[in-house]
């Protein structure tokens, strides 16, 4: 009898190894978004996987304080957008060590390979997804 991770992984005809480099590319791009994250936002100490935009502060003239405005919007919504990624890379790689990679969240389907190859975070099967 196969375990529920050699059926996931024959599911998707990805292999082990192929699944194990999956999750080691996650895993870099789980680091280089952090990174990015530190960049422009702080951790939270009061929400774990939460960040806060750091406000900029390039003087106390009108132009300056316009710029801090500007680039405290943009760095929120970057910050937002990085955040949603991240969440989905940790999201997925669990689902790897769980041997549940590549089914949909909500009807428990398989999420087509196609799909998977494309947006290897994917949670949601394309039915779903729409």
């Amino acid at each position: 009898m196969q375990s529920g991770h050699e059926i996931c992984i024959l599911a998707l005809h990805m292999t082990k190894d192929e699944l194990q480099k999956l999750d080691n590319d996650l895993e870099q791009e789980e680091k280089s978004l952090i990174d990015q994250l530190n960049r422009i936002a702080n951790k939270n100490p009061q929400a774990k996987g939460d960040f806060t935009v750091r406000v900029p502060n390039y003087g106390d003239e009108d132009d300056e304080n316009t710029q801090e405005t500007i680039d405290l919007d943009k760095n929120f919504a970057l910050t937002q957008e990085l955040e949603s990624k991240l969440n989905s890379i940790k999201k997925t790689r669990q689902k790897i060590k769980e041997g549940i990679y590549g089914k949909c969240d909500n009807c428990g389907s398989d999420i087509a390979p196609e799909r998977l190859k494309a947006v290897p975070e994917a949670h949601k099967c394309i039915t779903c997804a729409i």
